[in-house]
C-alpha cells in the first residue's frame, strides 16, 4: 500500500491547530482509501465481494521471483504501471511480416501510425500486450494491479500490423522456454509460465505447434492460453493443444460470458469482463482494469489506466499471474504436477445447457498461501 505523510505547520492556538489536524486526517484517510482500492476480480473474500473474484489481494508474493512470458503484440516498456516488471524480451515477428525488417530485441508494438499496405494498426491491437502484462504484474499505478506485482514479465512480440505467422508462434514458445531457436540468441530468462492471449488458429492443434508446447512443458514451463472469443464454439489453437491450460471467461457474477469459447476441454474459467450488470454493486461495471495508452492532444503517447478489459485474452493473464504467485512459494513445482493441485484452486461455476459434457470450474486462490499483512 502507498503510504502518504502530510505535515501541517499551524499556530499553537487550540482551535486552529485542531482544525488543521482534522483536515490532515481527512486528506490522509481519503488517499489511503484510494490507494487501497483494488480491482473487483482480485479482492479478498469479504462481504459484497464479486462472486468471480479470485481473492488474490490477500496474498503476498513469495520470495522467488517468477518469470512469465507474454507472447502478444509487444509491450510498451515505458508504461509506469509496469515499472520494474519487465525483462529483456524479443521481437519474434519474422522478416515477412515485420515492418522493422526482421527479428530483434525491440519488443515494442508497432508505432501508432504504422501501416501494412492500406491497413492501419488499430489502437486495441497495439496496446493488447501491455494490457495483458499489467494484469499479471501491474505495480498498482492508478490501481492497475496485477495478480503478482513481483512477477517478472518477459515480453515476446508475435504479431504485428501485418499479422502473425504460425511458424513465428512456434519459435516464440520455444524461445520463451529457453530453448534454442535458429538465428536468435538463446533467451537468458526462461519463463516458468507462458501466457498466450491469442486464439483462433486451426480447430485441431498442428503437429509442429504441439511439439513446441510439449517441449516447453518438458522444459518446466506452464503454458496458458485464452480459450477464445468465438461465442460458445469449441476451442481453437493454441488452447486446444494437449498440455495447455486453456482459460474461459466469467462475468463478475461467476457466470460464463456469452462470448467465451465453450468446450469440455476448457481447463479453468476466471473473470474476463463483459457488459455492465444490472446489480447494485461496485463490480457491476464488469470490466478489467488495464494499463493502456491513448493519443495525447498533440498526437503523442499518453499512458493511462482504464476499466475496459473484456475477453478471454484478459482472463488468461489472471491465471498466469496466479500461477506465478503460487510458484513464488513452490518454485520446484512443474507443469506435470498441475493435475495434483488444480482441485484446490477452483470453485463451482454454473453449467450451460449447451454443453452437457462441460464441467466449468472457476479460479480461486487457495487459503493455504501466506496471507498479506495489511
Amino acid at each position: 500500500m502507498v503510504q502518504t505523510h502530510l505535515i501541517f505547520y499551524a499556530p499553537q492556538k487550540g482551535a486552529l491547530r485542531l482544525l488543521c489536524q482534522l483536515l490532515a486526517a481527512a486528506l490522509l484517510s481519503t488517499h489511503e482509501a484510494y490507494a487501497d482500492a483494488l480491482p473487483w476480480y482480485l479482492e479478498a473474500d469479504k462481504q459484497d465481494v464479486a462472486p468471480a473474484s479470485i481473492h488474490s489481494a490477500a496474498v503476498t508474493p513469495g520470495t522467488t521471483p517468477i518469470t512469465v512470458a507474454v507472447i502478444d503484440s509487444g509491450v510498451l516498456a515505458e508504461h509506469p504501471a509496469l515499472k520494474g516488471a519487465l525483462l529483456p524480451g524479443y521481437d519474434m515477428v519474422g522478416a515477412q511480416r515485420n515492418l522493422r525488417g526482421d527479428r530483434s530485441t525491440n519488443f515494442a508494438p508497432d508505432a501508432r501510425d504504422a501501416t501494412c499496405g492500406q491497413k492501419l494498426v488499430s489502437s486495441s491491437f497495439r496496446t493488447h500486450g501491455t494490457e495483458v502484462a499489467s494484469l499479471i504484474a501491474g505495480n498498482g499505478y492508478d490501481n492497475a494491479w496485477g495478480v503478482n506485482p513481483k512477477a517478472k514479465v518477459l515480453p515476446v512480440r508475435i504479431f504485428s500490423t501485418c499479422g502473425m505467422s504460425p511458424d513465428d508462434m512456434v519459435d516464440a514458445i520455444r524461445w520463451s522456454a529457453g530453448l534454442p531457436v535458429r538465428g536468435v540468441p538463446t533467451n537468458p530468462y526462461p519463463a516458468k509460465v507462458i501466457n498466450i492471449s491469442i486464439a483462433g488458429g486451426a480447430t485441431q492443434c498442428r503437429s509442429d505447434l504441439q511439439r513446441a508446447i510439449h517441449t516447453a512443458i518438458q522444459a518446466g514451463a506452464f503454458v496458458v492460453a485464452a480459450a477464445g472469443n468465438n461465442f460458445q464454439r469449441p476451442l481453437a489453437e493454441p488452447a486446444n493443444c494437449e498440455g495447455v491450460i486453456s482459460v474461459g471467461a466469467l462475468s463478475a457474477e461467476n457466470k460464463i460470458e456469452n462470448y467465451s469459447a465453450l468446450d469440455p476441454r476448457t481447463t479453468i474459467y476466471t473473470a474476463g469482463g463483459g457488459p455492465n450488470l444490472t446489480v447494485n454493486h461496485q463490480w457491476a461495471k464488469n470490466k478489467l482494469r488495464v494499463a493502456t495508452t491513448e493519443s495525447s492532444f498533440g498526437g503523442g503517447e499518453q499512458f493511462t489506466v482504464a476499466d475496459k478489459g473484456i475477453g478471454t485474452s484478459f482472463a488468461a493473464p489472471l491465471v498466469s499471474g496466479f500461477l506465478s504467485l503460487w510458484l513464488s512459494y513452490r518454485p520446484n513445482v512443474g507443469p506435470q504436477d498441475w493435475v495434483s493441485y488444480v482441485d484446490s484452486f477452483v470453485r463451482e461455476v454454473p453449467r450451460l445447457e449447451k454443453c452437457v459434457d462441460c464441467n466449468p470450474r472457476g479460479l480461486v486462490v487457495p487459503e493455504n498461501i501466506v496471507r498479506r499483512s495489511k
